[in-house]
């Protein structure tokens, strides 16, 4: 990584705060651009990223290995969620992510994964809007943005519902 690098991913992350409206830590925030500056030259190996979180855990694998991979969901999460639903839900690699960064001893990188998340998918977002699933999705796994864009919709994600146990709420 170098500094023209680093300065990059820095203005993409602060585009992403500004659009989403979600102001970081100045640790998340340094934290998130030097990650994306790390990965612009990398491949992201979104198949398999459970998987082989999975086995990290299981083999004891070092700290680095681990942090690693949270890294790689926070990228997979924000860039690649079409990709990543086909296996499941964003909910699910969001609370791979947490918990990765949790098992390290990373705390405010756990905590903040949603935040993070939406705001490297606010600087990526084309505009384009997302579909009432998608953003269902991205709500449940605790998306700010995607509570206001569905709260926009007349949709409020809750704990309460029909049977189903959606907990969906349409006015």
């Amino acid at each position: 990584m170098n500094p023209s690098t680093l300065a990059i991913a820095s203005e993409f992350v602060k585009t992403g705060i500004e659009k989403a409206g979600i102001p970081l830590t100045e640790n998340l925030e340094a934290y998130l651009s030097i990650t994306f500056a790390r990965f612009m030259d990398l491949e992201i190996m979104v198949d398999r990223l459970s998987v082989r979180v999975i086995e990290a855990m299981d083999a004891n694998a070092p700290r680095d290995t681990i942090r690693y991979l949270a890294d790689e969901c926070i990228i997979a999460c924000s860039f690649f969620e079409d990709r990543l639903r086909r296996n499941g839900s964003i909910r699910h690699y969001v609370g791979l992510g947490q918990m990765s960064y949790d098992s390290v001893g990373m705390t405010e990188q756990a905590y903040g994964f949603t935040q993070m998340r939406d705001v490297m998918a606010c600087a990526a977002d084309s505009g384009r809007q997302a579909e009432s699933d998608v953003l269902i999705d991205r709500a449940r796994a605790g998306s700010t943005t995607a509570r206001e864009q569905l709260a926009d919709q007349s949709v409020v994600i809750g704990p309460w519902g029909n049977t189903s146990g959606n907990g969906l709420l349409w006015n």
